[in-house]
């Protein structure tokens, strides 16, 4: 039966009339007509072959069905796409043809993935993402990525500092150690190699404003510059505006749309941004490590603690480690691909942008490599904590009550090869029984 088939589906219909012999039917037709109406004429066709003293009668019956088509009751022609929800009994085939379409159920169109219904004022706060998965945004209140940064701070070290994570903080430190011994083999590699390409080192950019602003003697101007070389503008990947830019445009699509989604992932980006950067410059501060095209020594000096005055006179002798730059690039990606898992291609372009990013550092010699790893491990970290607060799943109700307290350990199903996925219902037209068998992909 094709009437439970989607425009990709593929369907096979065996048609058993008990008084001849079966026969293998392929429907076909425009998916505007109701599915019966759409095999009968071709039915009645196989038929007058099968049987040949049905040809004369097939023949009437055809012409007259023919012009019967435009006069069909709405209960017959336009009858819902079904969709199969259970295998059927093979007990049910010889089922009426008025009672068939019992026998299956339609499925909402907002319970498939990503298909996100919309709430009595025409917003969009829950979304399926897979099946099974579900989740619900609030629509965030005004300015909510600011007071969220210091509930974000408070949240880092029960975060970041657990047992399950001793791992990752093993890692972290033999890779930046392994790192920091080569890291003037690898500036001088990534430099040669530039020079080969013809990238120029220098990062340069072009101030389109400029507005001034001091804190006591603190000189923290507006600016808004833009590369002006190709080496530039893969640094400029990683350039706050860039991720205040991509931030904005989840603001303003989600206003227009009135996807709370689009809107909370808008204001985690802002939180996530500004507190990793916080983070990130607190360690900075602390470290005090130069940055390789003002090194005086190989892997350069490490200036530990140094003053606020001291900092502020030449702020790329104490800055490079960690690295800001991948640090935003890496929150930004973590938060748009967690809330967006549906888009398989998110992490691997951003992942791929943030590789362009860390070579350009490393050409124009902003950063050293082992100043990556600890910058990349702090953004994903906030960006976690932002979705984490943000957002809440959608919890389906346990068809077994005892379910709810669990049964122990339960291992998955493996998921059946595709020529087993195919589904059994009734097909009943007339004298003609049968069964359909539809696969889905």
């Amino acid at each position: 039966m094709s009437s439970g088939l989607a425009p990709r589906d593929v369907g096979v219909t065996f048609v058993a009339h008990y008084p001849s012999r079966c026969s293998l039917v392929f429907p076909f037709g425009a998916p505007s007509l109701h599915p019966h109406r759409e095999a009968a004429p071709l039915l009645l066709f196989i038929f007058s072959f099968v049987n040949p003293s049905y040809s004369r009668r097939s023949t009437r019956l055809l012409v007259a069905l023919c012009f019967s088509l435009p006069f069909a009751t709405p209960s017959f022609a336009s009858a819902p796409r079904p969709t199969i929800n259970s295998a059927v009994s093979f007990d049910t085939l010889a089922a009426p043809a008025d009672t068939t379409n019992a026998l299956l159920t339609a499925t909402p169109a907002d319970s498939l993935p990503h298909i996100h219904p919309r709430d009595a004022q025409g917003r969009i706060s829950t979304y399926t993402v897979a099946p099974g998965v579900t989740w619900y945004y609030p629509k965030p209140k005004p300015f909510a990525w600011a007071y969220h940064i210091p509930r974000d701070l408070g949240q880092f070290p029960g975060y970041a500092f657990r047992k399950e994570n001793k791992d990752t903080f093993i890692g972290l430190a033999v890779g930046s150690l392994a790192l920091w011994v080569a890291d003037q083999a690898i500036i001088d590699w990534s430099q040669d190699v530039g020079k080969q390409l013809g990238l120029k080192a220098a990062s340069t950019q072009r101030t389109l404003i400029h507005i001034p602003f001091h804190v006591g003697s603190a000189n923290l101007p507006f600016e808004f510059n833009v590369p002006d070389n190709l080496n530039s503008t893969f640094y400029f990947l990683g350039d706050g505006w860039t991720h205040l830019t991509v931030a904005s445009s989840f603001w303003i699509y989600g206003g227009i749309k009135k996807d709370n989604r689009a809107l909370q992932t808008s204001s985690q980006l802002g939180e996530a941004i500004f507190s990793t950067g916080l983070v990130v410059q607190t360690l900075k501060r602390l470290t005090g490590r130069q940055s390789p095209y003002v090194a005086t020594q190989d892997r350069g000096e490490w200036h530990l603690f140094p003053s606020y005055n001291r900092y502020q006179s030449f702020v790329p002798n104490y800055d490079a480690f960690p690295t800001g730059h991948l640090a935003t690039a890496m929150a930004t990606v973590t938060v748009i691909a967690e809330n967006y898992p549906e888009y398989h291609f998110i992490r691997p372009v951003g992942y791929g942008l943030m590789g362009l990013l860390g070579y350009a550092m490393l050409n124009n010699g902003v950063h050293w490599a082992s100043d990556y790893p600890v910058g990349i491990a702090l953004g994903y970290a906030f960006a976690k904590i932002a979705v984490r607060n943000g957002r809440t799943r959608v919890e389906e109700a346990p068809a077994d009550p005892a379910s709810v307290h669990g049964t122990g350990l339960q291992h998955l199903p493996r998921p059946k090869p595709w020529f087993r996925r195919g589904q059994l219902a009734p097909y009943a037209y007339g004298p003609f029984t049968g069964a359909s068998w539809s696969l889905r992909w």
